[in-house]
Parts: structure tokens; sequence; C-alpha cells
């Protein structure tokens, strides 16, 4: 039997379709050296159909891989999912990390209760569950159809998470003095968000017929984010709901996600110049930014609101 040694390189190779990148082998025998060349990245030609999503996008595909650990390789080399993954992979370990040391990231009053914490917590575990399960779509989505699929219902679902637990947290605090207002328009959240998720995990409503009943419920979901800016403007005049939920960076926050919204459905910048942005700067990639940035204003209301309550000794009123 002949001895053998193998050695593995890699390189990145440009070519008039895009970027590509290749594994080599060399197989050294005793015969002489052998290659054995396999494709990391692919065209939009190349791919199967049912992973043609945008056909702006025209290169940089890892095609369907049939295997986890090709997947989770994928997370060691650059394709036009990578920055998907890592925009939503890295803050989300970061709002886990903000749970997980509470008592340290959270500002403390004599007034502070287990409450407090549970709250602010439970946007962080939202956040977190909604941009894990993204970045884990973008990585597993290479593996197959089902996969991808199954991939999807889990980024919906964490969509929900993040819309939920923002509402919530922000309610309470909002309407601390207010349970009626408060459980209300917390228990409409939760309705529209269980509403959500079936429509997200059920087959049925996944169908082609229910896909413009299935988009107005999650329209519907949003906007009923105005019903407690309305009840609150009602109620306490303009100038104290300002500062009851910080509108200010409530406002911000939407900018941020409709703008995200805006360009992922436009297909924009990529629409403009195809294969110039498959692997950096195009719309899924610029909506995930403004998810995160979208967020960030969402703490900041959320933290502002909570000061305020304590901080003007109104906690000890609270639930």
């Amino acid at each position: 039997m002949d001895e053998t040694e193998v050695t593995q390189r890699s390189k990145s190779v440009a070519t008039k379709e895009g970027l590509m990148t290749e594994d080599t082998t060399l197989i050294s025998t005793s015969t002489g050296i052998k290659t054995k060349t396999k494709r990391r990245l692919y065209t939009w030609d190349e791919i199967p159909e049912w992973q043609r999503d945008n056909e702006h996008i025209r290169s940089g595909y890892v095609s369907e891989t049939k295997s986890l650990k090709e997947c989770f390789c994928s997370l060691f080399y650059l394709h036009n999912e990578s920055v998907n993954i890592y925009t939503h992979f890295l803050p989300g370990l970061c709002f886990l990390g903000v749970v997980l040391f509470d008592n340290y990231a959270i500002k403390k009053y004599d007034t502070t209760t287990w409450i407090d914490y549970a709250m602010i917590d439970f946007f962080f575990l939202g956040g977190f569950t909604c941009l894990m399960m993204s970045s884990l779509f973008h990585c597993l989505k290479c593996h197959s159809i089902e996969v991808a699929t199954f991939g999807n219902k889990l980024d919906y679902l964490g969509i929900v998470a993040l819309v939920v637990s923002s509402m919530v947290s922000l309610l309470y605090y909002g309407f601390h003095d207010n349970k009626p207002y408060f459980f209300t328009f917390s228990g409409l959240t939760v309705l529209f968000g269980a509403c959500c998720t079936v429509a997200s995990l059920k087959e049925r409503f996944r169908s082609r017929e229910w896909r413009a009943y299935r988009a107005a419920l999650f329209v519907a979901f949003g906007l009923s984010a105005l019903l407690p800016v309305i009840a609150g403007l009602i109620r306490y005049g303009f100038e104290e709901t300002c500062a009851r939920i910080q509108l200010k960076w409530i406002v911000l926050e939407g900018i941020f996600y409709i703008t995200g919204a805006v360009l992922y459905g436009t297909r924009f910048p990529e629409c403009l110049s195809p294969g110039i942005f498959d692997i950096w700067g195009n719309s899924h990639q610029i909506f995930h930014v403004l998810v995160v940035v979208a967020a960030l204003c969402h703490l900041k209301a959320l933290l502002r609101t909570y000061e305020l309550v304590h901080s003007t000794g109104l906690g000890t009123h609270s639930f």
C-alpha cells in the first residue's frame, strides 16, 4: 500500500460571475501528487431553485450541503450570508450577557425589585431569541429545503418574541400606575403575538393563498403599538406621554425598523448594481444592522422609563 500525505489549501477565486472559493486537497503518494478541488461558493445560476431568493445577489452562495457540519464550517469562511449571521449572532450574545449579569448592567435604586429585573430581562431575552433565531436560520438555510423552511419559521417566531417582549416591558413602566391599561394592552400584544405565531408555524397559513392575510396580520401586530400611545396621549397629554414611554426613542426605533423593511423589500442597493453587493452592503445586511440599532433605541427608552419611575419615587407605587 502506498504511503500518503494529505494537505488542504483554500483560496478565493474572482471570476466574471463573482466571488468563488475553492478547497484544494493535495494528496502525496509514492507515485506522485494528486489534487482534488472542491468549490465552496457558487453563483446564482448554479444553486438549486429553492435557494434562490434575491436575483440581484449573483455569487457567494453556499450550495445545498445536506450536512450540519458543513453548515457550521461555513461560519469560518466568507460567503454572502456571513454578514447576516454575525450582525445578529454577536449582538445576540451581548443581550444574553446582560441577562446573566443584570445585577451589574442595570442601575439599582432603593425601590428596585425583582420585577424590574424580570421586565428588563424579558426584553433582553426577547432580543436574544430574535437575533439568535435569525443567525441560526442564515447559517443553516444552505442545508436543505426542509431545514431552510423550518429555520424560516423560527426566524418569524423570533420576530414575534422581540415585539412582544419590547412592548410588554415598556408598557409596564409607561403605565406603572395604571394596571387596567397595562393588562389591556399587554394582553392585546400577547394575543396578536400568539396569532402571528400560529400563522408562522402552521403550514396551512404559510400557503400562497394565505400570504396576504399573513402579511396583514403582521402589519396589524406592528400597528397595535400605536394603541397604547394614543391612549396615553388622551389620558396624560403629550408631554407626560413622551416622558412615560420616551416617545422620541420609540419614534426613532420605528424609523429604523421601517427604513430597514423598505430597503429589504425593494432590494436596494443591489437592485442598482447586481453582483456588486453580493458579500458586503446588500439590503438584507443593512436591514439586519438597522434591526439591532432599533432594538438599542428601544433599550434606551426602556432604561430611561425605568430610571424615571424610580428616581422620582414612583417605583413604590408600581405593581
